[in-house]
């Protein structure tokens, strides 16, 4: 993938931030390649100045991410995650039939070079999740994070036998990515303080591994098919 043939879609920009829909398998900083194309340069050069990143999501998913055009605002943005005001809504495809909402409660530690598991001695984590579709192909979640530490949908969906849909880490390799999608972004701003809310459109190969696994959204039930800005 050259960077030359990747478009970065900008779903909200003013002066002090800048939100991305950013595309699967696309990495987010610089990592072991030196010459792979990195979210942070694009960013950069779309933006045309320098930008901070304060999140981060893994290389294989896609979906909301956003980048601070001002450091004097990083402070403010900082002190919102850790107040846990920044709120983030996830889609995923997981493995098996999961019909009914609870909220996964289970500490996270690092057990490898790039993985973590469940462990009594790792930091706190709470996943809460709803089911959207349930079929025995797969079931559609919503996902709502009160923690954010690294994997931890992808190791709690693993840890209660519903793995992500191709997630070759924590299940199997069985999808064209694990299929993991930011839907859903809200902060307040840090420059206005008034709310600000960004959403992105699911991508064609998350749904088209919806399609393959026969799972159909309700009629009149509509899974963010557009992108959308409220503020």
């Amino acid at each position: 993938m050259g960077a030359a043939s990747i478009e970065i879609e900008v779903l909200y920009e003013d002066e002090a931030l800048i939100f991305v829909n950013k595309p699967p398998r696309l990495v987010v900083q610089r990592g072991y390649d030196a010459h792979e194309p990195i979210l942070l340069d694009l960013v950069r050069e779309r933006a045309q100045q320098p930008v901070h990143l304060l999140q981060r999501l893994d290389r294989g998913t896609s979906g909301v991410i956003f980048f601070s055009k001002s450091a004097a605002m990083n402070v403010r943005i900082t002190r919102q995650f850790e107040r846990k005001k920044v709120r983030k809504r996830y889609l995923a495809l997981c493995e098996g039939e999961l019909a009914e909402s609870q909220t996964i409660d289970a500490p996270l530690a690092r057990v490898g070079a790039i993985k973590f598991a469940v462990r009594d001695d790792g930091k706190r984590a709470i996943t809460h999740i709803a089911p959207i579709v349930a079929t025995r192909n797969g079931t559609l979640l919503d996902i709502r994070l009160e923690t954010g530490r690294t994997h931890q949908i992808r190791v709690h969906l693993s840890a209660i036998g519903h793995a992500l849909a191709g997630d070759w880490l924590y299940g199997e390799r069985n999808a064209d990515r694990p299929m993991l999608h930011a839907a859903e972004l809200e902060m307040m701003h840090p420059a206005t303080n008034k709310p600000l809310r960004v959403t992105a459109p699911l991508p064609t190969d998350f749904l088209g591994e919806m399609a393959t696994r026969g799972i159909v959204l309700p009629e009149g039930h509509n899974v963010l098919a557009l992108a959308h800005v409220s503020h």
